[in-house]
């Protein structure tokens, strides 16, 4: 059983899956327009990279209308990646009304059900959540917007990555057995572009502690990219998506000189796309700890189509802290630590107790108590009902943004 942090709503796992960490932070662009050097460009800007002209918003869009795939990269953790995002979709919803899907690397293709659960209104967010922290587990709140977005214009969400059976599966190098373990076969797999490779190997080399191969990381990068791109084509072949246009919403790395899905998705399906790719102007200083200083290949591939100048802002400030460690028991669910100068420690929690409500909700799950919490803000206050020694007890705790301490 794994034992979790809680801190904001979202679970910080123990144990992170292997690929997925790698990338979630925010990295520097390693190239430049040909014609424009970044520096000389402000917020806000938007960028043809193939000519460095700058453009205006509606000019992207009109461009961006005669593509029948719309790759728009980020960095997880900058919430101004994510407006881009949302004001594309939009526009594109707006021009072409019932005529747009929206594609994601963070739901797994195993939870597609569920997508179309939310956006035909039958699911609460936090039953979405529930499976969207299970998927994914990042922060929900960077891409609250654009979810709200979706299921208001019921607009078709479609689940892409790969599931972690798939993932678990691909490390296995006999063929014949990772056939034996998936009922769906794996999708075909490119893993000698070298450009693609060897951009992965140099944001290898800069993953702490990891105990896997390159080889193994390598395929699992590729499986990723593979199954997205393979997802987005059975839609576009179906009688669903055989009008639609797609906006795809992943990692920059998954989309950047079009090596990861754009060219395995064109290997498919051979459709015109374009890409579109959120850069930083910017980091602050007290930020600087979060960017990845990576030196990577010179590839002779443009990175994209346009770049959209933003500025970098994390939710960081808004984030709030519990600060304990629970596990779901037989008895419910328990603290098994607490960390330095917390919220629950400040106010009398203490290991060992069970959690059984939180301002009034029933806790059956950990999921419910992260949830709860990540509805709070710095300065709310909160309600813990918890048993001691099977003795009821309640305690107000008020919340705070600081740091994760144990």
């Amino acid at each position: 059983m794994k034992a979790i942090w809680i801190f904001t709503g979202c679970l910080v796992l123990v144990f992170t899956q292997a690929g997925c960490s790698m990338f979630s932070g925010h990295r520097k662009a390693g190239w430049q327009s040909p014609y424009r050097a970044f520096s000389s460009l402000n917020e806000g800007d938007i960028v043809h990279l193939p000519t460095g002209v700058s453009v205006t918003e509606d000019q992207l869009i009109e461009i961006l209308s005669g593509a029948r795939l719309i790759y728009v990269g980020e960095a997880h953790d900058n919430i101004n990646c994510h407006k881009v995002q949302l004001e594309i979709m939009e526009a594109l919803e707006k021009r072409y009304p019932g005529k747009l899907a929206v594609g994601m690397e963070m739901l797994q293709r195993s939870s597609q059900n569920v997508a179309d659960q939310w956006t035909s209104g039958e699911l609460d967010e936090k039953e979405f959540m529930r499976t969207w922290v299970e998927d994914w587990s990042n922060d929900f709140r960077y891409y609250r917007a654009i979810l709200q977005y979706v299921r208001d214009q019921k607009i078709p969400l479609l689940a892409l990555r790969a599931s972690d059976d798939w993932v678990e599966s691909i490390k296995n190098t006999d063929p014949a057995q990772q056939e034996k373990e998936n009922e769906e076969p794996l999708p075909e797999m490119d893993i000698e572009d070298s450009y693609h490779r060897s951009h992965i190997k140099a944001v290898f080399g800069k993953h702490p502690g990891s105990k896997q191969s390159f080889e193994e990381f390598y395929k699992v990068q590729v499986l990723w990219d593979e199954s997205m791109a393979e997802s987005i084509v059975q839609y576009l072949l179906s009688a669903e998506g055989r009008d639609k246009r797609v906006v795809v919403f992943a990692g920059r790395q998954h989309v950047e000189h079009g090596f990861g899905i754009p060219r395995r998705a064109f290997r498919r399906l051979p459709l015109p796309y374009a890409i579109v790719l959120p850069v930083s102007v910017g980091v602050a200083p007290e930020k600087k700890h979060k960017l990845m200083n990576i030196t990577l290949p010179d590839v002779p591939l443009l990175p994209g189509d346009f770049a959209w100048m933003v500025s970098y802002q994390d939710l960081e400030d808004e984030r709030v802290y519990l600060g304990v460690m629970i596990r779901h028991t037989e008895d419910g669910v328990k603290i098994f630590a607490i960390s330095k100068n917390s919220t629950a420690g400040k106010a009398g929690l203490q290991k060992e107790d069970v959690i059984t409500a939180f301002d009034g909700e029933i806790i059956e799950t950990e999921f419910d108590l992260t949830y709860l919490i990540g509805l709070k803000k710095p300065g709310d206050k909160g309600i813990v009902d918890v048993l001691r020694d099977e003795e009821p007890l309640r305690f107000e705790v008020t919340f705070e943004a600081g740091g994760f301490h144990m």
